[in-house]
Parts: C-alpha cells; sequence; structure tokens
C-alpha cells in the first residue's frame, strides 16, 4: 500500500476540489474549486510557497502587506520553516484573520488607513529596509502571477480535462486572475477570462473603456483595489464586472444556505459576477476558484 503521509502542511496545499454550483444555477454549467480546502484556508497558500521557494538564502524573517489571507499563508510556512514572520494589514480585517496570523506565532501590525490604502504596504517596506526581512510583495512581485500559472491553472485544467469557455476570478493584488488567465488562454485562446470586482475599483478601466463612477469603498476582504496592483496583467483579461457589496454578500449566503459552501466575501463577489454574465453565455461552461472561508468573516458577512 502506497504511503499518503506529507512531510507537512506545505505539502499538502493543492489538490482541491471542483464542485457543481447546480443549486444556484440549476439551467447552467458552473462549476467553482473549493481553495479554502488548503491547509492554510486560502488560495495564498500557493502563492506563498512558490514565493518562498525563490527567497534569498540564507532568508531568516519574512514580512508582507496582505488584507489577511496572504498573512496567514506565510504565518503558516514561517512556523514550518523556523522563520521570524511580520504581517501589515488593514485595520479593517476581519478580527477572524488577524487572530489566525497570529495564532501562527507571527507578529501582526495593524495599520490605520486614515490616508488610503497605502499605509500598510509602507509598514512592510519600512520593516524590510528596518530589520532586512524579505518582502514578497505580492502587490508587485512577477512570482504571484507565475504561482498561479504553474500551480492552480494546470490543476483546474487537467480537473476539468480542458473543458470550459469561461474562467472567472475576483480580483485584488491580480495575481490569479493573470496567472490562470494566461495559461488557460495558451491552451485554448477561445477561453474568455473575466475579472470581478466591487464598484468603482480601479480594474475595470485597464480592460474596458467603462471608467468608475465614485469613490471606491467596500467592506468586501481581498478584491478591488483604489489602485491597481503591479501583479495584473490586462493583456489576458477580456472583460471585468463590478457588483454592488449587497448583492456579493447576498450570493455570499447562498452558497452557504443552498450549495452548503460557506465561503468569503470575494467567493460572492465571484458568483455575484457569474450571475450578471450568464446570459451571455448561454450553453458554456463556465468555471471559478472561490478563494477562502467564510468562517474568516463571520463577524462581518454572516
Amino acid at each position: 500500500m502506497e504511503n499518503e503521509i506529507r512531510e507537512s502542511v506545505m505539502d499538502a496545499i493543492g489538490n482541491t476540489p471542483v464542485v457543481r454550483l447546480e443549486r444556484l444555477f440549476p439551467a447552467a454549467d458552473v462549476v467553482a474549486k473549493l481553495e479554502y480546502m488548503n491547509p492554510g484556508g486560502s488560495i495564498k497558500d500557493r502563492m506563498v510557497r512558490y514565493m518562498l521557494r525563490h527567497m534569498p538564502e540564507g532568508t531568516t524573517r519574512l514580512v508582507e502587506s496582505s488584507s489577511g489571507n496572504t498573512g496567514a499563508a506565510l504565518a503558516m510556512a514561517s512556523a514550518v520553516l523556523g522563520l521570524e514572520c511580520e504581517v501589515a494589514v488593514p485595520e479593517c480585517t476581519s478580527v477572524e484573520k488577524v487572530r489566525r496570523i497570529g495564532a501562527y506565532g507571527a507578529r501582526v501590525h495593524l495599520c490605520a488607513q486614515a490616508s488610503g490604502e497605502g499605509d500598510y504596504h509602507a509598514v512592510a517596506r519600512r520593516i524590510a529596509a528596518e530589520r532586512g526581512a524579505f518582502h514578497l510583495d505580492q502587490y508587485a512581485s512577477e512570482l504571484n502571477r507565475l504561482a498561479h500559472y504553474h500551480d492552480t491553472a494546470p490543476e483546474l485544467w487537467r480537473q476539468l480535462g480542458g473543458e470550459l469557455d469561461v474562467f472567472v476570478c475576483g480580483i485584488g493584488s491580480g495575481g490569479t486572475i493573470s496567472g490562470i488567465g494566461r495559461y488557460l488562454k495558451e491552451r485554448n485562446p477561445n477561453v474568455r477570462v473575466i475579472g470581478v470586482e466591487p464598484l468603482n475599483s480601479s480594474y475595470r478601466k485597464l480592460v474596458t473603456d467603462r471608467p468608475a463612477a465614485g469613490e471606491f469603498d467596500t467592506v468586501i476582504e481581498g478584491v478591488g483595489k483604489r489602485e491597481p496592483s503591479h501583479s495584473f496583467d490586462p493583456a489576458v483579461v477580456d472583460d471585468v464586472v463590478q457588483v454592488p457589496d449587497g448583492q456579493t454578500l447576498a450570493w455570499c449566503r447562498a452558497l452557504a444556505t443552498e450549495e452548503g459552501i460557506l465561503a468569503g466575501g470575494s467567493s460572492g463577489c465571484v458568483v455575484a459576477g457569474i450571475a450578471e454574465i450568464l446570459p451571455r453565455f448561454h450553453g458554456a461552461r463556465v468555471a471559478a476558484v472561490l478563494p477562502d472561508s467564510g468562517a474568516y468573516y463571520l463577524s462581518k458577512y454572516f
């Protein structure tokens, strides 16, 4: 009998299931990859593992700015690798995510957002400069995209047998949609790649001629940005749709009560986007990734 023991939780990342959303979309072919089933609880486990494979030799301290999931993945990896870890998060981050990062033994810096999103990024850069920490910098590093190109995308393609017509993905740092989108289009140029974000976020204007209609302001964590991330590649994205927070949260709760999938707000955003685009793609197979668990937002969304 073959031994299936993993050497650590880092080796348990990936091979997350793909399930049909047939209760929410009974007349359509919609499937979703459940990334909250990674050991660290989100799709960011994949990115962090890939990026740490490229960290400088002799690294002893890590730092990152994160809305929560990357920080938790990094803290988990640091515990396994015996590294010191510091994570800067915006003060609006859910208490569950903040406590989750700390539970792995990492130091969490809660950063005010009085002057915009850049504050927690600046804190991470300062820590890297002052303490000689390796800064992953998911919002600028090409490794973010490459992680999903080399890991998430081939896995999804294999699980679907290459049979999909539309890929829908939320846009936060931009690495997931960029890496997966590139991989899918290289194998089938007819696959449509569609991003989803909250109202007045900054990515739609990079892909379409529709500018923001107001100020960016959302309660949904991990998706949408006032300013686009350098990790985003608009060349592989065909369209970006924007959905109101109310619709996002309604679909987030519907995932739980109708599909038994307790997913986070970014997943609700993705499903809200799917509902919007389905009339355009009658008979098509639509695939998506659901990035994290709703268990990390019980104090905010449920």
